[in-house]
């Protein structure tokens, strides 16, 4: 793929037609479903002796993005308008705090200024959706504090920070380590946030190709394709085929590479690499995809679960709607899916785990 300086940070070119074409003939043996470990109730996993379903946690109305604590997760509700922690087994779901319209949630690690162990959140300004999206601070007696304001930038949508997706913090060992990331679909950026609560662009994804983006993580420092780089799920916004979604490669700079980690996806949103104890899964890419969302297919079971396999996305799991997230909490896997019950703003977490 072929991509342009500019004074923004971007990647893309041009040939996305044929390439899409390219991918789909080279996916017909990647994507040919495997033997499932699970049949009924809509839900279908590949692994035998592993166990999928929604968790039942009385609280949780639509689960958008969680953060891994231990054998729990702290999940923010866009419905139940708050943050809370709940088991990855179930259960009452505690509330952490109040906050409307709540997307990306990040648990701040030792050593970023004096938050460690707090929650921080990207929302929009006074709970308007159409607002632009800021960072709060929740700390552990559960009060609501804002953080930090991002600024304009590039051209989407007037450069504002609309439509807040994923919040994280950056990798530890990385390049991006000690400071906290927001994404903002809006206006196609990513922030860098220092713990002073300074906000800065790291990339904007508008130009020459603008790009939708969701989610972001970090490759582990011994990965063979992206050591400690940053990683992002994408598609572009002008493509009407199918599997072009991709995950993006983002260098220190905040540069997207011409090299893609993935590609031959639809919707990619959340992805992970599992850990130790994912049947023999471990250090494996595997990512959410929404497909159609629900509210243009009536609201089908369209999400997949993907894993990297000989560098192609082989379908693991089925039965999903709008899955949003996908973190690993110990040996579960869990997805946050909004829609899960079949319409937008009625969901549930969905977990993947081993039955031995």
């Amino acid at each position: 793929m072929n991509s342009r300086k500019s004074t923004s940070r971007r990647g893309g070119g041009s040939g996305f037609l044929a390439g899409a074409i390219a991918i789909a003939a080279a996916m017909a043996m990647a994507l040919a479903v495997p033997a499932r470990a699970q049949e009924g109730k809509g839900y279908n996993a590949e692994d035998f002796g592993f166990e999928m379903g929604p968790v039942k946690a009385k609280g949780l109305l639509a689960p958008v993005y969680a953060q891994a604590a231990g054998d729990s997760v702290v999940v923010s509700d866009v419905a139940a308008g708050g943050v809370f922690s709940v088991a990855v087994v179930g259960g009452n779901a505690t509330a952490a705090g109040k906050i409307k319209q709540p997307a990306g949630v990040a648990i701040a690690p030792d050593g970023f200024g004096s938050y460690g162990g707090q929650i921080f959140v990207l929302a929009p300004e006074g709970g308007d959706a159409k607002a632009p999206c800021a960072v709060a601070r929740v700390d552990k007696s559960g009060a609501v504090s804002s953080f930090a304001k991002l600024p304009a930038a590039g051209s989407l949508g007037g450069g504002k920070p609309t439509e807040c997706r994923d919040l994280e913090f950056g990798a530890a060992g990385s390049p991006f380590a000690g400071k906290l990331y927001a994404v903002t679909n809006g206006n196609a950026t990513i922030y860098e946030i220092e713990s002073g609560g300074k906000a800065r662009a790291l990339g904007t994804y508008d130009k020459p190709l603008a790009w939708e983006i969701h989610n972001i993580g970090f490759a582990p420092a011994g990965d063979s394709k992206a050591p400690n780089a940053m990683l992002l799920s994408a598609r572009p916004r002008s493509e009407t085929a199918s599997r072009v979604g991709r995950i993006a490669i983002i260098d220190a700079s905040g540069k997207m590479r011409d090299e893609f980690y993935l590609v031959g996806l639809i919707r990619p949103t959340g992805f992970a690499f599992a850990p130790e104890g994912f049947d023999n899964h471990a250090g494996v890419l595997f990512v959410a995809d929404q497909g159609k969302l629900a509210a243009e297919n009536k609201g089908e079971r369209a999400g997949r679960v993907y894993r990297l396999f000989k560098g192609m996305p082989r379908e693991y799991a089925t039965g999903l709607v709008d899955p949003t997230c996908l973190r690993f909490a110990g040996k579960t896997m869990v997805l946050c899916d909004p829609a899960a019950r079949g319409k937008t703003n009625s969901g549930a977490l969905v977990t993947i785990a081993p039955t031995y």
